[in-house]
């Protein structure tokens, strides 16, 4: 962890339950929740902000899965999308698993397209997920889907280019898509609002050209 009163390095807190690439990054007030990876896992772990210490797996999402999107409501969490190793290669699945106590995921809908490397953001009402591929094919798409009610997400608006595995972050007003990839590594930062249904813009760049960076939001 590394705190956002001043600028200083990370600090070791604690260990996951197993070393795993690209799983999916969710939020409640109390704790922060890791979904999938690679190896193909579907494992749900938590691990608590108020005590250092390792994260504990708190239940099963309905399908293996990695390079997936996270997102969060005040009382859920939400993986959406990714690579799975039954079946299709990419998933358009929405997980949704309870903040309130420890227990497995359920399917709620779906994504407009089944891809991998796409990524999430969360304003207070609805989940968004933007980018992704499916082998070679990329994708511009932003989409949203609802919190009040388990539904099929619905497509909104387009990335400034079609791009995967990028990084994410939302203010309360907008989700923010940073680096990635077109088919060569970018360093743009675009964003898009919250507030409509709108296409992304180039708002900044990155200190450098980075491919799945990390994203932080407070």
């Amino acid at each position: 962890k590394f705190t956002f009163a001043s600028n200083a390095n990370a600090t070791n807190v604690g260990s996951m339950t197993s070393i795993r690439q690209s799983p999916a990054g969710q939020s409640s007030e109390t704790h922060g929740y890791i979904t999938g990876g690679t190896p193909h896992s579907n494992v749900i772990e938590k691990f608590s902000f108020t005590v250092d210490g390792n994260s504990t797996s708190v239940g099963s999402l309905t399908i293996t899965r990695t390079y997936a999107s996270g997102h969060q409501s005040t009382t859920h969490g939400y993986t959406g999308g990714g690579n799975h190793s039954s079946g299709p290669p990419v998933t358009d699945d929405i997980d949704k698993f309870t903040f309130a106590s420890d227990a497995n995921a359920t399917f709620v809908g779906d994504l407009t397209v089944a891809r991998t490397g796409n990524i999430g953001q969360s304003s207070f009402s609805h989940g968004y997920s933007c980018g992704g591929s499916t082998g070679a094919t990329k994708y511009n798409i932003i989409e949203k889907f609802t919190f009040a009610s388990d539904a099929n997400a619905t497509d909104v608006g387009d990335l400034t280019v079609n791009k995967s595995y990028c990084g994410s972050q939302s203010s309360t007003t907008h989700g923010y898509v940073s680096g990635g990839n077109d088919g060569s590594t970018l360093n743009v930062i675009e964003k898009f609002t919250f507030a409509s249904d709108a296409n992304a813009t180039d708002s900044a760049d990155l200190s450098q050209t980075r491919m799945e960076p990390a994203g932080t939001q407070y």
